[in-house]
C-alpha cells in the first residue's frame, strides 16, 4: 500500500471471505514442547531464527539515527533508522568481544559507541572508530560491523528476522492477510497501550489460547452480551506458514446469552449511534441490529470523527478479526483500533514467557479518551509509555488478566504426569494446525 493507492476492501463485505481448509495430519502434541530446557534451546534456532518477529512501532523512529531495542530470548536486536528512510537492524552485540551496545529501549544516536572499550559504529553499523587503531595487526575500521539482519517497516511496525536468506514478509504471510492489514492503515494509528507483563507460563500455551474461541464463553462472560462467541457464527481459516484467521461478528450478543431483550453494554454501544436496542427482541433479530449500527456508522461516522468508518468494509465496522500471525504475533483489529497480544520466549526457563499488550487507536477528533481493550480503564489518547511488571502486579486489562491466570494453571497440569495429550474439537484446527506447522520447523 501507499499514500497514492490506499487498499480499500470492498464495502459490502459481511465478512472476510472463506478460505479452502488445510488438510490436517493428527500430530500428538506431546508436554515436552512446554516444560523441556532442551527443547526451548532447539526451538530458539530451528524456530525463532527462520521467523519474521514485531521489532517496535515505525512513527516511534521517524528521523535518521532515531532506534528503538528489542528483545527475543537471549537476543536484543537495535533498528535504525537510515539516511534514505529505511530501517536497518543489527544484533545488539559488539563484534570486538561481545559486549551489548546499548541497554535503552530507544534513542537517536550519530553514532553508536560500545560502553566496555569505546569502538564506534555508524548508522549502517560499520566500525569508524576504535582505541589504539595502530595496534592491530589488522584495523577494524571500515571492515567489523555489527551483525546485520533482514529488516522491514510493514503496517506502521518494524519487522526484523534473525535468517539472512529470509524470504519477504510478504510473501511470508500471503496476499490475503497482507491485504486485509494494509486496509487498516495502523501506520495512521496512536499506541496508548504498552505493556510487557513476566509470566509463569511458556508461551506456546497462551498462543494455543489465542488460536481458539472454545474457552470464550466459560473464561470471558463479559464478552457474552456483545460478541458473537459460538462457533456456528464465527470463522476460522488457516493459511500457509503456520498463520490463520478468526472472525467474531459484534454488536450482537452471543448464543449463550441468557435473554431476549438487549442488555448493557450493548444497549449503550448501540444508542451511541442512535439505534434503540428495545426494538430488537429475541435472537432472530440480533444480526439486523448489527446490521443497522453498521448502516448508522456508515452514515455519520464520518461526521463525529471517524473518518476511518470511511474506508472500512461494512464488517470492518462492528466486527473482531484476530490474525495469529506464527509463532507468536497475534494482531486482533476491531472497529477503531488494533491489539497486539504477543507471548515471547524466556531465554531459559520453559515455564516462563514475556506477555506484550499494545493497543493502538485510530485517532477521532475531540477525543482525548479511549476505551481500552477488554475491560481496563480509559486510557489518555497519547504515546504511551512502555510499562514492564510482574503478571498480577497490575491489570493487563480484564480479559488479558483472565487468559494469563489460566496460562498459569495449565502450565502446571501439562508438567503433571497425568497429561495424556490433547482431545480436541473441529473448532480448535487452528491449534493442530499450529503444531504441525511447529513440528514441520521442529523436523528440519
Amino acid at each position: 500500500m501507499n499514500a497514492a493507492n490506499p487498499v480499500i476492501l470492498e464495502r459490502a463485505l459481511s465478512r472476510p471471505p472463506k478460505e479452502a481448509d488445510l488438510p490436517l495430519r493428527g500430530d500428538s502434541v506431546g508436554n515436552d514442547r512446554y516444560t523441556c530446557a532442551e527443547y526451548l534451546k532447539c526451538e530458539y534456532h530451528k524456530v525463532w531464527h527462520t521467523v519474521w518477529n514485531i521489532g517496535g512501532v515505525a512513527y516511534q523512529m521517524p528521523e535518521p539515527g532515531d532506534y528503538l531495542t528489542t528483545e527475543l530470548g537471549i537476543d536484543s536486536i537495535i533498528m535504525v533508522r537510515q539516511e534514505d528512510g529505511s530501517v536497518k537492524a543489527f544484533f545488539n552485540s559488539c563484534p570486538h568481544r561481545g559486549t551489548r551496545i546499548t541497554e535503552a529501549e530507544d534513542g537517536h544516536v550519530k553514532e553508536f559507541s560500545c560502553p566496555y572499550h569505546g569502538w564506534t559504529f555508524d548508522r549502517t553499523g560499520v566500525v569508524t572508530s576504535v582505541p589504539d587503531e595502530e595496534d592491530f595487526a589488522e584495523s577494524p575500521c571500515g571492515k567489523a560491523r555489527l551483525k546485520e539482519m533482514p529488516c522491514e517497516e510493514r503496517f506502521g511496525l518494524i519487522w526484523y528476522n534473525f535468517d539472512p536468506d529470509a524470504s519477504s514478509l510478504d510473501d511470508s504471510l500471503g496476499e490475503t492477510i497482507c491485504r486485509e492489514l494494509e486496509s487498516h492503515r495502523i501506520e495512521d494509528m496512536l499506541r496508548v497501550l504498552d505493556m510487557t507483563a513476566e509470566t509463569r507460563s511458556n508461551w506456546k500455551i497462551i498462543t494455543d489460547n489465542f488460536n481458539e474461541a472454545y474457552h470464550v464463553k466459560v473464561l470471558h462472560p463479559e464478552l457474552i452480551p456483545y460478541v458473537a462467541a459460538d462457533y456456528e457464527d464465527c470463522q476460522f481459516d488457516c493459511f500457509p506458514n503456520g498463520h490463520n484467521r478468526g472472525w467474531f461478528p459484534s454488536f450482537m450478543p452471543s448464543v449463550q446469552y441468557g435473554s431476549d431483550v438487549i442488555g448493557e453494554p450493548l444497549k449503550s454501544m448501540a444508542a451511541a449511534w442512535n439505534v434503540n436496542s428495545d426494538d430488537y427482541v429475541g435472537r432472530d433479530t440480533w444480526q439486523q441490529l448489527r446490521v443497522d449500527i453498521q448502516a448508522a456508522k456508515r452514515e455519520s461516522g464520518e461526521a463525529q470523527g471517524y473518518v476511518h468508518y470511511s474506508y472500512r468494509a461494512d464488517y470492518q465496522l462492528t466486527d473482531y478479526v484476530i490474525y495469529n500471525l506464527f509463532p507468536n504475533n497475534v494482531i486482533t483489529v476491531g472497529p477503531d483500533g488494533v491489539q497486539l497480544l504477543r507471548p515471547r520466549p524466556h531465554p531459559t526457563d520453559p515455564s516462563q514467557c514475556l506477555f506484550d499488550h499494545w493497543w493502538l487507536v485510530n485517532r477521532v477528533e475531540g477525543q482525548a479518551m479511549t476505551p481500552s481493550p477488554a475491560g481496563g480503564p480509559d486510557l489518555p489518547v497519547a504515546d504511551a509509555p512502555h510499562e514492564h511488571i510482574q503478571y498480577g502486579e497490575k491489570t493487563l486489562g480484564t480479559t488479558a488478566d483472565q487468559d494469563l491466570s489460566i496460562a498459569e494453571m495449565q502450565q502446571k497440569g501439562l508438567a503433571s504426569a497425568g497429561y495424556q495429550g490433547y482431545w480436541m474439537p473441529n473448532q480448535e484446527r487452528r491449534v493442530q494446525a499450529f503444531h504441525e506447522h511447529l513440528n514441520d520447523l521442529m523436523r528440519d
